[in-house]
């Protein structure tokens, strides 16, 4: 731009003294009027479009020094020529014609890259506008740049900048790409958490070409661990242009929790529960959970722990021992079922949001029966199980997810295996979606859950069971005398309107569908039984606390509330 600058002066220069010698014997008042304005070099743009960007210099006005560099800025500024230059010759009757001298760029033979190789560079070539064959137009080329870095970071996630632009007289282009570098990682805000539970979930170390979708992905894996409220990240400037230095800020939320409290229903009748449980055991990303509940009906006693690395790869060990016990009764049988078992759990990771299981479970179940009962339903039975499992979750926060899905199947294998006397097939599967209907946190949430038995008998405590704070809320576990809710199969559907009331306190409208029957038995949807309520979310130091009453149907069949309290979203 400064060389054709320095033209356009000279070439001004030349226009006056032409100017001076042409004009003798013309009047002052027309010896300086633009009668023709001519343009001259250009054999690919067409003249017209040229002339379609000289504004300022008109016919039979007087030729303007000032007017005429505007032209040529204009004509410059179309992008297609590498220098604009202008000349006076004298027009016949006097006064002068302007000529508009133009040296046209080449045109396009090809467009290469270097310096990415990540990127197939080849498909954004196809979306330029700068194409071989075409002239060029540094318009063009400069926008084409300007687009190449977009394209880049949103379709393939690298931070780039072009560090050096080659183009030749013979119309071949090179562009040359620079990365940036994480120079550094710097991890704000974690004053339990150790840094080694949160940088595991990273898949990019100092060093990396900077990828701000892998580095939002793997930001995404450390809050669905459930122990952070909020995350976000700041890339600084450094001397270097291609080195930078990426903060993550973490604002951590309790996750240790002591709850105790009281829960009532027709089959169980009023049990105590405790429970003390932390999610980040000493800020190693363990988990631990004892939990004990106590009532007339049923006590309970569990101790569970997690460890979600076992090795480097992510594969989890899961733990759990229990103690069950629960009042019993089918026709003239009546006692207690006290189960003792444990299970454990190996998990691995499959891609990004999928994660596989596999869970050996034992369990000795024994009848305390009363005096006159003892039919064959309640014979001691030992359960060993194989269970296979898989999981999907894209959902976009482990509490208050606003989009994505989640899903689960999981295939539970009956087995006579160290002393089992239960052998059958069951699938479990699950699946919710998330739609933000509104801007704020206005959330509808659907979840479909089904159960079936595929091949074998279920023992009694193998059965599905519904009903309560998780499935079918406004109904007891199992049903009542008028209401089955125990079987070979299970169907059940959620509907959740969660909006939010203030801050940390969010609202629930809620309906639940369900129904289970066995083996042999007919089943349509007119068959469902539903329930309707409402409920709140707590989100507290001890966890999010989640309250609902809902309205079931009762051994009258009549509708009838129910309180449940519960710890997490219901799905």
């Amino acid at each position: 731009m400064r060389r054709s600058s320095a033209r356009i002066v000279m070439a001004l220069m030349a226009m006056v003294l032409v100017f001076s010698m042409a004009s003798a014997g013309v009047s002052a008042e027309e010896k300086n009027l633009v009668r023709a304005i001519v343009v001259k070099g250009n054999s690919i743009i067409d003249t017209e479009t040229i002339k379609g960007a000289i504004l300022k210099t008109k016919l039979n006005e007087p030729a303007v020094e000032q007017k005429i560099l505007d032209d040529l800025r204009s004509i410059y500024d179309l992008g297609y020529f590498q220098d604009a230059s202008a000349s006076f010759d004298p027009a016949l009757g006097g006064g002068v014609q302007v000529v508009f001298h133009v040296v046209e760029n080449p045109l396009v033979q090809d467009v290469s890259f270097s310096g990415l190789t990540q990127v197939p560079l080849g498909e954004y070539k196809k979306k330029m506008k700068t194409q071989a064959g075409y002239i060029l137009n540094v318009h063009d080329l400069w926008e084409d740049l300007k687009e190449l870095r977009e394209w880049i970071g949103s379709e393939y996630g690298f931070v780039v900048r072009v560090a050096d632009l080659q183009a030749d007289t013979d119309g071949r282009i090179h562009i040359e790409l620079a990365q940036t570098t994480l120079k550094d990682i710097v991890i704000e805000g974690n004053n339990k958490t150790k840094d080694f539970v949160i940088e595991r979930e990273f898949t990019f170390k100092p060093g990396d070409p900077v990828n701000v979708r892998e580095i939002d992905q793997s930001l995404r894996k450390v809050l669905m661990l459930g122990f952070f409220d909020e995350i976000s990240r700041d890339f600084s400037e450094e001397d270097n242009p291609d080195e930078t230095v990426l903060t993550i800020n973490l604002n951590e939320r309790k996750t240790g929790s002591a709850t105790f409290g009281v829960a009532y229903s027709s089959n169980d009748g009023l049990v105590g529960f405790v429970e003390a449980a932390d999610d980040n055991f000493f800020g190693r990303g363990q988990r631990v959970n004892a939990t004990v509940q106590l009532g007339k009906k049923v006590h309970a006693y569990e101790l569970g722990f997690y460890e979600p690395y076992i090795d480097k790869s992510g594969t989890s060990l899961g733990l759990n021992l229990y103690r069950r016990g629960k009042d019993v009764e089918k026709e003239d049988n009546k006692g207690k079922r006290i189960t003792n078992g444990g299970d454990l759990t190996l998990g691995r990771p499959f891609g990004d949001f999928s994660r596989g299981r596999l869970v050996l479970k034992m369990e000795n179940n024994k009848y305390d029966l009363e005096s006159g009962s003892g039919a064959d339903w309640y014979k001691d039975y030992n359960n060993r199980t194989i269970g296979f499992g898989f999981g999907t979750n894209t959902s976009d926060h482990p509490f208050f997810p606003t989009e994505g899905q989640k899903s689960d199947a999981y295939l539970e294998l009956g087995t006579s295996l160290f002393g089992g006397n239960s052998q059958y097939a069951k699938l479990r599967a699950e699946y919710s979606k998330y739609f933000e209907v509104k801007d704020g946190g206005y959330v509808l949430a659907l979840r479909g859950l089904g159960g079936r038995l595929l091949a074998g008998e279920l023992q009694e405590n193998e059965k599905f069971v519904i009903g309560g704070a998780e499935t079918l809320r406004g109904y007891s576990p199992g049903g009542n005398g008028a209401i089955d809710l125990e079987g070979d199969h299970m169907l059940v559907m959620n509907a959740e309107f969660r909006f939010p009331i203030v801050d940390k306190v969010t609202g629930v409208l809620f309906t639940d569908w369900g129904k289970t029957w066995d083996q042999g038995e007919g089943f349509t949807l007119s068959d469902l039984n539903n329930s309707f309520g409402l409920g709140v979310r707590l989100d507290t130091p001890l966890g999010l606390l989640r309250l609902d009453y809902g309205l079931g149907k009762d051994e009258n069949l009549a509708r009838k509330g129910q309180f449940y309290f519960g710890i997490g979203q219901t799905f």
